[in-house]
This record gives C-alpha cells, sequence and structure tokens, in this order.
C-alpha cells in the first residue's frame, strides 16, 4: 500500500496536539514544545523513504519528539554549567586581605552596574526576574509574554555581557 505525502500530513494533523503535550510535560514549556513540534514536522517532510502506514509515521513522531526532548534537556543543562562555570571566580580564604577584597567587590559591582545599565530593557529585565527574584524561565515567559527560548537567550546575552566587562583589561 502506498502511504501518500498526503496522509503523512494529516497523520501528522492529528497526532499533533498529543505531541504537544508530550513535549510539554517533558519541558514544562509550551513554547519549547511548538517549537519542537515544527522542528519534528520538517524533519519528517524531508524523511527519507517516507514512512509506509499511520503506525509507522506515529511511532516515527513520538520517538523523535523523545529524543528532541532528550537533546532539548541536555543543551539546557549544558548552557547552565558552562555559564556557571564561566561566570565562577574562586574566593581566597585569607582573611587579611579583607579590605582589599572589599575594595575590589565595590569596583566590580560599579562594573556590573554599568553593564546592567548597557542591556536593553527587556534583557535585563529576564535578568532580575531569573536572579533577583528567582522566578524559572517558563514563568518569566509567561509573564512577559515570550518564548522560553528567548528567555534563556537574553539571560545568557545578559550573564555574558556581564562577564565581558569584569573581563575588560582596563577593569
Amino acid at each position: 500500500m502506498f502511504f501518500s505525502e498526503q496522509d503523512i500530513y494529516l497523520t501528522f494533523l492529528n497526532s499533533r496536539p498529543q505531541i504537544q503535550r508530550f513535549l510539554h510535560q517533558r519541558l514544562h514549556c509550551q513554547e519549547t514544545a511548538a517549537d519542537l513540534v515544527q522542528d519534528i514536522y520538517l524533519r519528517l517532510m524531508l524523511l527519507k523513504p517516507p514512512p509506509r502506514s499511520e503506525t509507522e509515521v506515529r511511532a516515527w513522531l513520538f520517538t523523535v519528539a523523545s529524543n528532541l526532548s532528550i537533546d532539548h534537556v541536555r543543551r539546557q543543562k549544558r548552557r547552565g554549567e558552562l555559564l556557571d562555570r564561566y561566570l565562577d571566580r574562586p574566593h581566597e580564604a585569607d582573611d587579611s586581605a579583607a579590605p582589599e577584597r572589599l575594595m575590589q567587590a565595590r569596583d566590580q559591582l560599579d562594573i556590573v552596574q554599568s553593564a546592567l545599565a548597557e542591556l536593553p530593557d527587556q534583557c535585563a529585565e529576564i535578568l532580575f526576574l531569573s536572579r533577583v527574584e528567582g522566578l524559572s524561565h517558563a514563568r518569566i515567559a509567561e509573564q512577559l509574554g515570550i518564548s522560553c527560548s528567548w528567555v534563556e537567550k537574553q539571560l545568557a546575552r545578559a550573564l555574558l555581557h556581564c562577564r565581558k566587562a569584569l573581563d575588560r583589561p582596563e577593569h
């Protein structure tokens, strides 16, 4: 039996709500789930050879959805670890240098405040909501009406901007 491109598309459309729910349950972010559903559709349309039955299409869809969600979580974890490692600075245990460290900390605070003032408003707000208010990326996305991936990108941008400001030779 020949399973046409239209049959594949209709199977995808009928399965889409279930795939979206599946991804949302795993990722806890509706926008990321929607983005991944679009990626799945593109991969399905490019799949060679195409699936031969509805069962094959559905199995393929959920397998790819599972793999993409795992990849996404790994990427986010790796991104977070890299940012944490990049932003961490070792602290000296010697108290004899406490006044010097206090001056250095004040200088660094001034640098970070200047760097924050250079950021676009939304970028700075995302950093504030995440690091000061302690909101999750999903909650920030919901509150600001943007996608989780945009929150993550803007947060990374803000942190990197602050780190670069601290690493400038003139400081």
